[in-house]
């Protein structure tokens, strides 16, 4: 999830600029109807296979479809009313992150404001995904001003011993990780670093961690994600892109390709700007029990749209993941 700056300063990295210059990528799946999302975490419930889609703004939104393609449709909000995390922002909440465990679904939501470090991560839980069946459970780690982090776009996995592992950052320092305990909310130890990129203003946030084979793949986003000007853009490859690095363990040291540390402005890159798609990121994962393939899910601002390249109409991106390289590399659906 954004957090403002004045994005004047480049980013400036050439070696991935050139990267996302020589690449390409396959276009997203085609909807049938439009689904205008920001940050997007997508489930399917396996009692009936209907598939949960969760965005930021409205309390944390739900879109329910019965077919990956859709349409899909609007039901409500994980929070019906204002979150219980008294910070600015509360009634609005950023970035949710849903996964299964222990028999219920468990939502990590983000509470903040754009350019703030008073930020809190909460947690909500339900038994269904289905609106009215939420319960609000608060504060998991916050923020001041002035921190080494910033706690909001926060991600639960399960390491190798069974612990629960919360990722989460947005530029001040990036990305860092807290362990939790056993009831998925209490905190253990410091946050700790695990993925840093020193290029001012330090564009890093929204990471994902997913087990693949004997890997934990890390994938954060990068650059200026929304508030874009048609007339005025940010220079090619400032924008939103996804990277990756991995690790044998959940809680790191990840590399890229390379073998570059993410804590040294490493990644390698897996999605960029092309044709219709600009500003692809806020990225998550799923595995589909109808096609049995992991599916990479983010938003993306239209080229042609209305406004053309307003995140007003940032949309749902979806696509297949090969790994047969070792790496995530995207495919058509």
């Amino acid at each position: 999830m954004l957090q403002t700056f004045s994005f004047s300063v480049l980013f400036g990295i050439l070696t991935l600029c050139l990267s996302v210059a020589a690449a390409s990528f396959p276009d997203p799946l085609k909807l049938s109807g439009s689904a205008i999302i920001h940050d997007p975490s997508l489930v399917q419930r396996a009692s009936d296979g209907k598939y949960f889609l969760f965005t930021t703004h409205n309390r944390g939104g739900i879109l329910t479809a019965t077919n990956l393609a859709g349409p899909w449709t609007s039901v409500g909000s994980i929070l019906t009313k204002d979150s219980v995390i008294n910070l600015p922002g509360k009634d609005d909440i950023w970035a949710p992150d849903v996964s299964f465990h222990n028999g219920q679904y468990y939502a990590y939501y983000s509470v903040s404001t754009f350019g703030s470090q008073n930020s809190a991560i909460g947690l909500a839980t339900s038994s269904s995904m289905d609106p009215g069946t939420w319960t609000d459970h608060g504060q998991v780690i916050a923020s001041k001003t002035g921190a080494q982090y910033n706690t909001i776009d926060g991600n639960l996995v399960v390491d190798e011993n069974g612990a629960p592992l919360l990722t989460f950052g947005s530029f001040w320092s990036n990305i860092f990780q807290i362990k939790l305990g056993s009831n998925f909310q209490s905190t253990s130890g410091s946050p700790v670093q695990v993925s840093f990129n020193s290029t001012s203003p330090q564009p890093e946030e929204g990471a994902f961690v997913w087990k693949h084979g004997s890997f934990y793949y890390l994938f954060f986003s990068s650059g200026t994600c929304c508030g874009f000007d048609a007339n005025n853009l940010p220079p090619a490859g400032n924008e939103y892109k996804v990277f990756v690095g991995r690790s044998s363990s959940a809680h790191g040291p990840f590399v890229d390709k390379s073998g570059k540390d993410l804590r040294k402005t490493g990644g390698t890159l897996v999605l960029a700007s092309h044709g219709n798609i600009y500003a692809p990121g806020g990225q998550s994962i799923f595995t589909d029990s109808k096609s049995g393939k992991d599916i990479f899910v983010y938003h993306y601002v239209p080229v042609n749209s209305p406004k053309p390249y307003s995140d007003e109409y940032s949309s749902l991106g979806l696509n297949a993941i090969d790994w047969g390289s070792g790496w995530p590399v995207l495919t058509s659906i």
